[in-house]
């Protein structure tokens, strides 16, 4: 890329006034460091199905638990923030558990409050913004035993949790989400049984969650902006926006096919897509068609910002197996790297007509070979969309050091910094991960500047077509589906994870 001269890719140094364009890393905090008495950690104790399975969680997930060793954020906080801001960032997306604020219901735990104030005291000190999610998949054992969001009834005690973290923590953070994810969440809790509650092709019950969990995003939202400081405080929701491809010969392929309509309707973007636009839920169940529908009073839904957490898009044989498509990298979850899937959800998700922050993007990689191509590429395809005019505010790299991947465990390796639970590396900054680095320093901080530099560089050239790389995607989908694939196969079994 080029620059104007001073190291940077526009003029203006990013100290300007103006809004701010969020340079930031991710983390869940339970994935760093654990806790007693959330979901997560019952589901990881408990002896569910697939522990059972040869295919099942212990295979996934590594010998190491996030239970027995972590990077342990909670405590090295000061470190991760310095971190952090050595990499360049600005912002810090993290989670407020509920587990450890409330671990009993009515019973706060007011060590875990100092807790918090102190990892905020310390963004506060490097100039790092803090943009909090009040659910990251986690939540209190109490809640699950009653129901989690099975049950409606249930929607109050996420609304007054909500408002208490607003209490507690709102006069110091601006920016939250309510959930992380909730169509990932209901695919792999109740459809793979592979996160908690880990029940298999619970398929009404799956769209009951989902639904209920929509429901309180827009319940507390609105108790949030009825506090005396709510109208100061962005709210907004993050989902995990992918695709999924079958390919193969035609004949074959049907029943991949099918698998992946569905996936993208339960996961990947329709059902979201859908109620962002209209505000209507509609839940559709193989062979039974049609179950559940919801209209939100208000039309569209009551949303700030929009978060969108976009690694890839996933293709299939028609055997079901991970693939990719000629001329694309594989990563270690299996699915490729794809910048031009980012692009294209940026675009469908402006549609919103609100502020989009990348809330997550990074790379499984555990050799480095291709993590500074991923950024690259993911970069640039970000400079495309703001060119072409997509309100995005933001680039959340998932995550700052490696740490426990859910069902995967510790075996996918997504951080700028590295780390090992048997001890042998602890926060090391990846040599691919300086790619990211490089790019932070570089880009603006102030958004009307990054703006300016994202449409001067796509004018001169600098960016590659976006049109003309759809069209070559397009040719070689269509020589492939026409023919069979010859695509590269990556072995072993398929893995599904989410950050």
């Amino acid at each position: 890329m080029g620059s104007s001269g001073d190291g940077s890719l526009a003029s203006n140094d990013g100290t300007g006034k103006g809004e701010v364009f969020h340079k930031g890393v991710a983390i869940s905090m339970w994935q760093n460091s654990g806790d007693d008495d959330s979901n997560w950690t019952n589901f990881i104790k408990s002896n569910f199905p697939f522990k059972a399975l040869p295919f099942g969680f212990k295979r996934f997930s590594g010998k190491h638990s996030v239970l027995q060793t972590c990077p342990d954020t909670w405590n090295r906080y000061e470190e991760d923030v310095e971190l952090a801001a050595k990499a360049g960032c600005n912002a810090f997306r993290l989670s407020i558990e509920w587990a450890r604020i409330e671990p009993r219901k009515g019973e706060i735990d007011m060590d875990a409050v100092a807790r918090y104030h102190a990892i905020l005291d310390s963004m506060e000190a490097a100039g790092i913004e803090p943009n909090a999610t009040l659910h990251h998949f986690t939540h209190p054992q109490w809640f699950e035993d009653l129901g989690g969001f099975e049950k409606a009834e249930n929607i109050q005690h996420f609304v007054a949790w909500s408002l208490k973290a607003i209490e507690l923590f709102g006069s110091r953070i601006t920016f939250w989400a309510t959930f992380n994810e909730p169509t990932c969440a209901m695919f792999l809790g109740w459809i793979t049984g592979m996160h908690p509650p880990g029940k298999i092709l619970a398929c009404i019950t799956a769209g009951k969650v989902v639904m209920h969990k929509l429901q309180a995003h827009c319940e507390a939202y609105e108790a949030i902006k009825r506090t005396a400081i709510g109208k100061s405080l962005q709210v907004g929701l993050v989902h995990h926006h992918i695709t999924f491809l079958a390919t193969g010969p035609r004949l074959l392929r049907g029943l991949a096919a099918y698998a992946a309509d569905w996936m993208n309707y339960w996961w990947g973007y329709e059902l979201i897509h859908q109620w962002m636009l209209t505000g209507k839920f509609t839940w559709k169940v193989p062979l039974l068609g049609q179950w559940l529908e919801w209209q939100h009073p208000g039309g569209k839904p009551p949303c700030d910002w929009f978060g969108v957490n976009y690694y890839s898009r996933s293709v299939v044989t028609w055997y079901m197996k991970p693939w990719c498509l000629p001329g694309e990298v594989m990563t270690d979850m299996y699915y490729p790297i794809y910048a031009d899937g980012l692009y294209e959800a940026l675009m469908q998700s402006n549609q919103y007509g609100i502020p989009i922050y990348i809330t997550e993007t990074g790379i499984a990689d555990k050799s480095d070979k291709n993590r500074a191509t991923m950024i690259d590429k993911y970069m640039r395809a970000m400079l495309r969309a703001i060119a072409d005019g997509a309100d995005v505010r933001g680039f959340y790299y998932w995550t700052l050091v490696d740490n426990f991947e859910w069902n995967a465990g510790y075996l996918m390796e997504f951080g700028l910094y590295a780390w090992q639970p048997d001890g042998s590396v602890d926060r090391k900054l990846k040599a691919g991960a300086k790619a990211l680095v490089r790019f932070f320093k570089a880009l603006p901080s102030n958004l009307s500047a990054l703006r300016a530099a994202a449409a001067r560089l796509v004018k001169e050239g600098e960016l590659p077509d976006h049109e003309q790389m759809h069209a070559e995607a397009e040719e070689v989908l269509h020589d492939l589906t026409a023919r069979g694939h010859k695509g590269r196969r990556r072995h072993g079994h398929a893995m599904v994870a989410a950050t």
